[in-house]
């Protein structure tokens, strides 16, 4: 055992005000996802780009924010990962007042990506005329420098204000790092006149590139199209062949949870009895990375086939995904909803 005041600092526990994560040392984690949505429809929605020769436009509203923003403390730092596609529509008016409408994409808001070259794509829903083209560039330019300084000015909130009760107070320390009350007054050890060298911190190693593969499988099913199209977006009935805590939005837009949060993801495409499409993710994948799930359902003349088309899966989870539709949701389908036809196929 080490004589006192010898130990490793990383497990002593310091008379703290939360008792616990002695000098920050453990990964702490907070989700950030809903604070960022609600923050950045705030920045952004009221932008007005202007100009006298071209018009003005306004961002009028945000039709969607989907990915994931993550605040983490390790070893007392701060570390951030966020991976966000903003979709926002505007509308504005050319010089002699004629309305145009449009869209605007933010499709790679990212911490791997700084601030400035960030992509704003717009696209015009209006005409396509020569006038509206110049509110478009008005809003393509001067709008997405406005919206810039936005995105920078939730990025400063995110690190300074909502991920500041990450790092917890230590003794005779607050939070932000100064003097707690009763702490002895701090020792001058460097001159006014004195230059204190600065060693600069090395870049974090970047984490390797992870590898997406595309998985097709195909399944027949014993009953009619219309009622496997319902067990695959019906509440109830996915609760029931899960046997799992599961949530089910069922229109376009609409967020989904399956098995108590390990699968979640967004509706992108319903068409009736014949086609899904969903953003598709497991907790364990990447912050923010979403695969593609495209599943069509053929009615034959005596079975139902499910074809189900998933890009974007990482490499190393290839076989675990194929596995969780088969044995997860397709064979228990058929076990508990009745839905058994003994084959099943992939290729």
């Amino acid at each position: 055992m080490a004589k006192w005041g010898e130990g490793d600092p990383r497990w002593v526990v310091e008379e703290r005000e939360d008792g616990t994560n002695a000098n920050n040392w453990h990964w702490t984690e907070k989700n950030a996802t809903a604070w960022s949505k609600k923050t950045l429809t705030s920045l952004l929605v009221g932008l007005t780009p202007k100009h006298e020769a071209a018009g003005e436009a306004t961002l009028t509203e945000v039709d969607s924010i989907t990915g994931d923003c993550i605040a983490n403390c390790r070893k007392g730092k701060l570390i951030f990962f966020y991976e966000l596609v903003i979709k926002m529509k505007w509308k504005g008016k050319t010089a002699d007042g004629t309305i145009v409408n449009g869209t605007l994409e933010i499709p790679n808001l990212s911490e791997e990506q700084d601030i400035e070259d960030i992509d704003v794509n717009v696209t015009l829903t209006s005409d396509n005329t020569s006038d509206r083209r110049k509110v478009k560039d008005l809003v393509r330019k001067a709008g997405a420098d406005l919206i810039r300084d936005q995105l920078t000015k939730w990025l400063d909130q995110l690190k300074t204000q909502y991920a500041a009760d990450l790092i917890k107070p230590t003794k005779g320390k607050t939070a932000g790092g100064g003097a707690g009350a009763g702490a002895p007054p701090a020792k001058v050890g460097v001159k006014l006149s004195e230059t204190v060298k600065v060693v600069p911190k090395p870049k974090p190693v970047a984490a390797p590139k992870v590898s997406y593969k595309t998985i097709k499988l195909t399944d027949d099913f014993k009953c009619r199209g219309e009622d496997l199209f319902k067990a695959l977006i019906t509440e109830d009935l996915v609760k029931a062949y899960t046997s799992s805590d599961s949530k089910v939005d069922s229109k376009v837009g609409g967020e989904f949870t399956l098995f108590g949060g390990n699968v979640s993801g967004v509706f992108k495409e319903i068409v009736p009895y014949t086609k899904i499409t969903q953003a598709w993710r497991m907790k364990s994948w990447p912050s923010g990375h979403f695969s593609d799930v495209t599943l069509e359902i053929e009615e034959k003349k005596d079975k139902v086939v499910l074809t189900l088309t998933q890009s974007g899966v990482p490499e190393s989870e290839v076989e675990s995904v194929k596995g969780g539709w088969r044995s997860n949701q397709w064979a228990r389908m058929k076990g508990i909803l009745g839905f058994g036809s003994g084959i099943m196929g992939g290729f």
